[in-house]
């Protein structure tokens, strides 16, 4: 997160058929800190972070990005505000490279035809930030679990994620890759 850049949640609750699955929480992050929450299954955790991520609405409470309220209604509206998710199932496109699935939503180039070697590039920088060393050549379904988390993290940062929320981290990711 950029410095400045704070979340915070106000009374969030949300329920489904039969469960309570968020009850009035509050919960707030600082910028640059990093936090994990821990509970039993069926918390709300996954809950609380598809919230933040635009992927689920809360029924009550809202949102604040640097103290001030955000309606997102959408993943991509989470993104438009500098939030990404990376999920415990990952979603690629697992025929593509590493390249395509980096650069999917902005593949560079002109009149229709793709500049692999910009797209390349913007992938070699995107991997190096997040410490990944893939071949952006590579095709993303031959890598391992702990790699494609990696490709999906630097993806995100890449579309300009300033908050990123991990759904369940560390199911796939060693220690010396966190």
């Amino acid at each position: 997160m950029s410095k400045g850049y704070s979340v915070a949640f106000e009374s969030i609750s949300k329920s489904y058929p039969g469960v309570q699955a968020l009850d009035d929480v509050s919960f707030s992050v600082a910028a640059g800190s990093c936090h994990g929450l821990v509970g039993e299954n069926g918390a709300g955790k996954s809950t609380l972070g598809k919230i933040l991520a635009g992927i689920v609405r809360a029924d009550a409470g809202r949102v604040l990005l640097n103290d001030v309220p955000v309606h997102l209604a959408s993943p991509s509206d989470a993104l438009s505000q500098g939030i990404g998710i990376v999920h415990q199932e990952l979603l690629f496109c697992e025929d593509l490279s590493v390249a395509e699935n980096v650069c999917l939503s902005e593949l560079p180039g002109r009149f229709g035809l793709v500049d692999w070697r910009e797209m390349y590039a913007i992938t070699q920088e995107r991997l190096a930030a997040v410490g990944a060393k893939v071949d952006p050549e590579a095709r993303v379904g031959d890598l391992s679990i702990s790699r494609q988390q990696l490709v999906q993290v630097a993806a995100s940062l890449g579309r300009g994620a300033r908050v990123l929320v991990f759904d369940e981290p560390t199911s796939s990711l060693t220690p010396s890759e966190t």
